[in-house]
């Protein structure tokens, strides 16, 4: 029986990704830092639990792995916790455990618009996670998706802008102007549950998006629309918007940081969305929030 071993399991895509899979004959290895945020897994069939800490070899926990796929990722650093350690120097012992065991497959969640010269410090690092794949894994299996903003019942994006219009009256909106291509998070589950014996995907980077873009300030009024909220949506140029968030980051719970707000200078969109390589229908933003509740 095949198994799957699933890092960075216990997020909003991880979740998903996990209940579906667990439909199947397989095997599913789960490593957590937090075994409280996977006791959730702990009904489904088939499903092991395995805790890491920073000590943990996980080159050798890979072991008997026939597929691993990464979703670990940070939007905001900490004084203890940096982006090229969550992402670079880890994808970076992941290799290393994949070229030790021979694992047959490598799928690894990305971020769209990663580049070399990206404007942020963590587009950069998801850039340099791919180098890792790339040069680490010549000659053999693996598949990156670098996907825009995911959605779905427990997502932090959409859920954020919802919890804004229904509490505030106002709403000041920075870089209201930033496109992004919106993907349902069953629709990349999937994508990526596709990709784990399709041998065309391998070698590949795709370009993981919804059907259709969306300013910021167009996703959040069709919020407020579809949850019958009159609310005052202020947008803010560059400098208020730098300006905004300075004030933002000191608060206890991160919201947005100036790292984030340097992402958002290049549109979370794609000229070729490869979600249509995998799947030919894809569900629609408004389809969904007029399905969804208001908080």
């Amino acid at each position: 029986m095949k198994t799957i071993s699933i890092l960075g399991g216990t997020g909003f895509v991880g979740t998903e990704l996990i209940g579906h899979l667990s439909k199947e004959k397989i095997n599913i290895n789960v490593y957590t830092r937090n075994l409280n945020k996977a006791n959730k897994f702990k009904v489904l069939p088939r499903v092991t639990l395995i805790q890491i800490n920073e000590s943990s070899n996980i080159s050798d926990l890979l072991k008997g792995s026939d597929v691993v796929i990464n979703l670990v990722g940070i939007l905001h650093e900490t004084k203890s916790l940096k982006f090229s350690s969550a992402h670079t120097d880890w994808v970076k012992k992941i290799v290393a455990g994949i070229k030790k065991h021979n694992i047959g497959h490598f799928i690894h969640i990305g971020a769209m618009q990663s580049n070399s010269n990206a404007p942020s410090r963590y587009l950069k690092s998801k850039y340099d996670s791919e180098e890792q794949i790339r040069k680490g894994l010549k000659n053999r299996a693996w598949t990156i998706f670098r996907p825009s903003i995911i959605y779905g019942e427990n997502d932090k994006f959409i859920n954020l802008f919802k919890k804004m219009v229904v509490y505030l009256p106002i709403v000041f909106l920075v870089s209201p102007k930033t496109k992004f291509q919106p993907i349902f998070v069953r629709d990349l589950v999937d994508i990526i549950i596709q990709s784990i014996n399709d041998k065309k995907s391998y070698g590949k980077i795709y370009n993981i998006a919804g059907p259709k873009t969306y300013s910021l300030l167009e996703i959040v009024k069709l919020i407020a629309v579809e949850n019958k909220r009159k609310v005052l949506i202020i947008p803010l140029g560059r400098i208020l918007s730098y300006m905004m968030v300075r004030v933002i980051e000191v608060l206890p719970y991160k919201i947005i940081t100036r790292d984030n707000l340097m992402s958002m200078e290049l549109d979370n969109v794609t000229d070729v969305n490869d979600s249509y390589c995998f799947k030919s229908n894809l569900r629609a933003l408004p389809n969904y929030l007029q399905a969804s509740k208001v908080i």
